[in-house]
Order: C-alpha cells, then sequence, then structure tokens
C-alpha cells in the first residue's frame, strides 16, 4: 500500500531525511528499536514519542502529529526553558583543530558565549572556532564553524569535511574512503597540501561531527 504523505510516518521520515540520518541511526539514538518508523501506525505512543523530542527537541509536535505548523521549532526548546534569553545557533568558546590536539569538546552552558541567527543552517547546530593550517586554504585559522554530531557511520557523506575526535586527538578533516577496508577505516585528509593523509581506525573514532558551514568574520574599524 502506498505511504499517506500526510501520514505520521512520512513526515517523521521527512524530518528523518532533513537531519541527514538514516532511519535506523535515527531508531537507535531515539532508543525506538528496529523497524519503528515503518510500522507506525494512526498515532505513536506517549513514551516513544517522549524519546523522540528528548533527542530532537526543536522537532514541532503539533507538525508531527497533525501536520500543523513548521517542521522545525525556531530555537530548541531547551534553551526557551533552561536559558531564558536570546534564541539562535548557539556560539561557543571552542576550539576546533585544524591539525592534531588531545583537547576534549565539551557543550556546556558555561561555554556558550552568545547567539546567531543564520539562514540555511540547521537550529541544532552548534559554533566553534576552528584553528591551525592544515585545512588552508578551505578554512583559515580564526574561521568559525557550524557542526552538528553524527551518531552512524553509516551516515557520513565521503568527501565531506568533519571534526573527529578520538582518546587522543582532535582534528578537522576531510573523510574519504579507505578502498581497502572500508568497513573498519577510513582516511583523513587535509586541504593543506603539506600534511599527509591519515589513515583512521573507525572503532577509535568518539566523536564524530560534520561541519555544516564555514563561517568568517570580518571586523571592519
Amino acid at each position: 500500500m502506498e505511504e499517506q504523505k500526510d501520514s505520521i510516518k512520512s513526515r517523521l521520515k521527512t524530518f528523518i531525511g532533513s537531519m541527514r540520518m538514516s532511519v535506523r541511526s535515527f531508531e537507535s539514538q531515539c532508543d525506538l528499536g528496529n523497524s519503528f518508523v515503518n510500522h507506525i501506525g494512526k498515532s505513536i505512543g506517549s513514551d516513544k514519542l517522549e524519546r523522540i523530542l528528548r533527542e530532537f527537541p526543536n522537532l514541532n509536535k503539533d507538525w508531527l502529529l497533525n501536520g500543523t505548523g513548521e517542521m522545525i521549532l525556531l530555537s530548541p526548546v531547551k534553551n526557551i526553558v533552561e536559558l531564558n534569553t536570546y534564541k539562535g545557533i548557539q556560539v561557543y568558546d571552542l576550539d576546533a583543530t585544524c591539525g592534531t590536539d588531545n583537547r576534549d569538546i565539551s557543550f556546556v552552558e558555561d561555554n556558550i558565549i552568545g547567539y546567531v541567527d543564520l539562514p540555511n543552517l540547521r537550529p541544532d547546530c552548534k559554533i566553534v572556532r576552528a584553528n591551525g593550517d592544515s585545512m588552508n586554504p578551505v578554512i583559515i585559522d580564526g574561521n568559525w564553524i557550524a557542526i552538528h554530531e553524527i551518531f552512524n557511520f553509516e551516515d557520513i557523506f565521503y568527501g565531506q569535511i568533519y571534526l573527529i575526535l578520538t582518546e587522543d586527538y582532535r582534528m578537522i578533516k576531510y573523510i574519504r574512503r579507505y578502498e581497502q577496508d572500508e568497513d573498519n577505516y577510513i582516511i583523513l585528509r587535509s586541504a593543506n597540501k603539506e600534511y599527509d593523509d591519515i589513515r583512521m581506525q573507525k572503532s577509535k573514532i568518539r566523536k564524530l561531527f560534520i561541519v555544516e558551514s564555514i563561517l568568517s568574520v570580518k571586523i571592519q574599524l
């Protein structure tokens, strides 16, 4: 039977697609169980709905259930309730390294230095500062980057730029396929030709963020 375009299942799949996630990784992140999305009927149990909205607070509940309003809330609900201040994309006083570094990255309220409204960026992005020269001339030392976390290697877009965190390093690189063993390894590539490729075992990656946008801030006195 053809899936109705105005069904909850159809709207949820539209949202998942907008997050650049696979259905499987969405179900895993929300602890919903395999095949949950494909078996949605005319309603969603309150416990399942709570899990989805807890993981994706920018998803408009009324839109998902009834098709009313916009799919994405203007700002994350968490900001409205807890911060009670200007809403927008969060800007953090954190450095992301165009090279290698052993510093962690912590998205906590104390590190927020402001908010910005920028068109065509996901409202759940986070903006951090890039430093180093390995991604020159694509990312210049001091540029700001908008990132969001990827939770499943099936969601990797090869050829795109990512912020990769391991136990020992943090770096911004292009991710390329390692054709000899792409199930277990990836290639990390710099834009700066002075840097060699790095073969990275996938199991060593602790967190992975796709770089949505590169922001250059020009200050004119």
